[in-house]
């Protein structure tokens, strides 16, 4: 026999791990106390939605969760994804569901059935096999006719546990145990051709194993109440690709502040619907008030006097962003709500809701906008956004190097530069979208960066040299920290213009 090539020549090939994902900031996540047909069973956190038809066949038109949604799906641009989460707020009991097998959308006319005169499928259900065989169907007047035929040749083979209906709506067959819960012996299987005498129904029928879809029965089920806060630690634990984070539902104050110190945590936005005027008051009764006092400013509040969920269209504008395109970024001031109807705001109203960090939707001579698009406290929620996804972004691109390098980077200056490197990409995608621009630099020094300088590039990276570094640290092969000072680019909001004229 010949040898191998490989004595020649050896070749390895070294797989690369996929890199760590980025948070995705464009996707928010409606949590709604409503079970609709998305959580009948009782198990089911969250469903996507594409769009507002969705919801609507989901939870129906009059429902919380669909009003709720409207706002998010008018917005243009808007987020481009929206989740609707469980929030199990009351307990509730689940009753037992049957054994099923649904029937795949019929093609076969009433017509060809009547021409039928000794059809037969087989079925099996549990461990036992049935035969449904002389079916003669030439004076069926409908279908329920046909599965009353089909009924009675079942209770002819001692097939007395299943019933069969025909679904008008679904124009399909539908069979069921009698007996709810899991019960194995209750299983029923898809229809087969056991090649008797006569005509095969199975595929007529849309039976067979491709066209038609088992149910399993489930046993009763008691579901606990649960927390706002609880039921987003439950859906983060099965999907925690959300930022934003909504509620089909008015909150009390106690929730308010359990889910606005959650968010805080979590580094997730939490979109609030201010719909009274006592939430508008500096007073320390006030819970937006102890939000303020609170440094939460992972909260987005939108004072309506009129509408139940202004917020939601708040939400899906502000993150609307792709941070990987060119001048992408925006400030939510002076952005328009579809559906939402602008407020007549007083002067002394809107002061009130500017001190807390409160939106409004009003309107400026007569344009309608959102101002000041700030969070509670104040600061711009674009600013917040954007540090968000800055933080993250250059958590995963460090990790990322360090995790997909074939080969160890070494704790040596030059393997800091590859760290750095990976910060410094970061940072010029967000001199491309806009975040960060060229300016004078006003927080404290550190490394050869001076309170007062010049940011020429919009950012500047800094790390200490490896000879720096204690013994335990490198014992534990930990790098010297890696400072990074960026200029926010900020957004022009109002603006003076002096008029001088002569005569």
């Amino acid at each position: 026999m010949s040898l191998s090539i490989s004595n020649i020549v050896d070749i390895q090939l070294n797989t690369v791990p996929k890199a760590a994902s980025r948070k995705d900031f464009g996707t928010v996540a409606l949590f709604t106390p409503e079970t609709g047909n998305a959580f009948a069973d009782g198990t089911t956190r969250y469903v996507y939605v594409s769009d507002y038809s969705e919801v609507v066949n989901l939870f129906g038109s009059t429902s919380e969760t669909a009003k709720a949604a409207q706002p998010f799906f008018a917005q243009q641009p808007r987020a481009k994804q929206l989740i609707i989460c469980r929030w199990q707020k009351e307990s509730r009991q689940i009753n037992p569901t049957n054994n099923g097998l649904k029937g795949g959308v019929m093609s076969a006319t009433l017509e060809e059935f009547k021409q039928i005169q000794s059809g037969y499928f087989s079925l099996t259900v549990g461990e036992t096999h049935y035969d449904v065989t002389g079916l003669d169907l030439q004076d069926a007047t409908d279908f329920d006719s046909i599965a009353t035929k089909i009924q009675e040749k079942f209770t002819a083979v001692s097939l007395t546990n299943v019933t069969i209906n025909y679904d008008e709506t679904g124009n399909r067959f539908l069979l069921a145990s009698t007996n709810s819960g899991q019960d194995k012996s209750n299983l029923i299987f898809y229809a087969e051709d056991s090649k008797k005498d006569g005509e095969y129904l199975g595929s007529m029928l849309k039976l067979e194993d491709g066209q038609a879809s088992r149910k399993i029965g489930q046993n009763g089920l008691y579901i606990e109440a649960e927390s706002p806060v609880e039921a987003l630690i439950a859906t983060l634990d099965v999907n925690s690709s959300w930022y934003g984070v909504l509620f089909a539902a008015q909150l009390t104050d106690d929730q308010i502040i359990a889910v606005a110190n959650w968010s805080q945590t979590a580094k997730k936005l939490f979109g609030l619907n201010v719909l009274r005027d006592g939430q508008l008051e500096w007073n320390s009764t006030n819970v937006i008030k102890k939000l303020y006092d609170a440094g939460l400013d992972h909260t987005l509040a939108v004072y309506d006097k009129n509408d139940s969920y202004p917020v939601s269209s708040a939400m899906a504008r502000l993150l609307s962003v792709n941070f990987s395109a060119n001048r992408s970024t925006i400030t939510l001031k002076f952005k328009t709500q579809p559906t939402i109807t602008a407020d007549d705001i007083t002067a002394t109203e809107y002061q009130k809701a500017k001190r807390l960090g409160v939106n409004v939707y009003t309107y400026f001579d007569d344009s309608a906008m959102l101002a000041e698009g700030t969070v509670v406290g104040g600061k711009f929620a674009d600013e917040v956004v954007i540090l968000d996804w800055f933080a993250d972004a250059v958590q995963k691109e460090v990790f990322s190097r360090l995790y997909l390098s074939p080969t160890k980077i070494p704790l040596t200056d030059e393997g800091q530069v590859i760290l750095m490197a990976a910060v410094e990409k970061v940072c010029l995608e967000g001199i491309n979208n806009g975040a960060f621009a060229k300016g004078v630099w006003s927080g404290d020094s550190f490394g050869n960066l001076v309170t007062g300088d010049t940011l020429e590039q919009g950012y500047y990276i800094y790390a200490a040299p490896m000879s720096t570094l204690s013994t335990s640290d490198r014992e534990q092969r930990k790098a010297t920290p890696i400072q990074v000072a960026v200029k926010l680019a900020g957004a022009i909001h109002s603006s003076d213009v002096i008029i001088n004229f002569s005569r």
